[in-house]
């Protein structure tokens, strides 16, 4: 989807008492976003204040790229991408967390029975950067083979077109997350593993600008309650977590749906916690020459989640 998003119409100031215009980013169609979309469908944004618009951008590298344009100034997003925009003099700035364990799965051709049997072969990601190049990675890693030098990396734009690349034979695996990753399961094809069982980061966090979140804080910590509520009503509304996941992933099979739904929903933070370990993990993974002295916090500012936690709206601090 191309984007048309001036500066002026991502965040518009409205009239007094009228709602603030604000277009934000989703980042995958993937049901890790259903909080984002549940906020959107329920009318969330709306009681908040905000007259909200969301748009897809494939991949946290170009959402990243759109923010720092000042088309888009809040993201749900993938963490690797803000990390390694930051550690390049980026403003962009950790305000809260979405999903602290990847739910990124490697899935290959049936004929890949280990991890070995990759090399030589590709596998997919959205954009190199992103969340998929990073699960990616770290499984090569787990895995003690290289990218690029034992198995090929190819990016392909979207998760979709991921699945699309492995039935034409483009790529032999990719890395996917719900209801891709269930739909090519179904389809016959293996998941080689689940990339979150091997370790934090912040697989979706949400995300802004400093200058934004400076000039504009009161609609920052909007954006915050309704997203949290949105979670929450996605979390515990089952009939209507499965119906905005097949509004927005285009899914109609009731299984997939169901899978897919039970795989995303539990997961996602509705305290809004965001796992230093994680931004550390990446910190670690970066050829960046200033991650080495960067520490978790350098990325994060939670003054109005700890807001949020100090009257009540999110419960007890962790």
């Amino acid at each position: 989807m191309a984007l048309a998003i001036g500066a002026a119409a991502a965040i518009a100031p409205a009239p007094a008492r009228a709602a603030t215009k604000l277009t934000s980013a989703y980042t995958a169609i993937s049901g890790v976003f259903g909080g984002q979309w549940a906020a959107q469908e329920a009318g969330i944004f709306a009681r908040y204040g905000i007259d909200s618009s969301l748009v897809y951008i494939a991949s946290a590298t170009k959402t990243a790229q759109a923010m720092l344009a000042g088309e888009v100034p809040i993201a749900v997003m993938g963490g690797e991408a803000v990390v390694s925009a930051a550690l390049g003099g980026a403003n962009l700035v950790f305000v809260a967390g979405v999903l602290n364990r990847s739910l990124y799965f490697i899935v290959v051709r049936q004929d890949i029975l280990s991890p070995q049997d990759l090399r030589g072969k590709a596998i997919g990601v959205t954009r190199y950067g992103a969340t998929s190049d990073f699960s990616a990675r770290l499984a090569l890693r787990h895995w003690r083979l290289e990218p690029n030098k034992d198995v090929a990396l190819l990016q392909l734009g979207g998760v979709p077109e991921i699945l699309a690349a492995m039935k034409s034979g483009a790529v032999q695996g990719g890395a996917m997350t719900p209801p891709t990753n269930v739909r090519a399961r179904h389809q016959g094809y293996r998941e080689l593993v689940n990339v979150g069982e091997l370790g934090f980061f912040p697989h979706v966090a949400l995300v802004t600008t400093r200058p934004f979140l400076r000039e504009h804080p009161d609609v920052v910590r909007a954006y915050l309650k309704a997203y949290t509520e949105g979670v929450r009503r996605y979390k515990t509304d089952k009939a209507f977590g499965i119906e905005i996941l097949r509004k927005y992933t285009k899914v109609t099979d009731p299984e997939l749906l169901e899978e897919s739904y039970a795989l995303a929903a539990p997961p996602l933070e509705d305290s809004l916690y965001l796992e230093p370990k994680g931004i550390q993990a990446v910190l670690e993974f970066s050829d960046h020459p200033g991650a080495k002295a960067a520490k978790p916090e350098d990325f994060m500012d939670l003054r109005l989640v700890h807001d949020l936690e100090r009257s009540g709206f999110l419960g007890s601090p962790r």
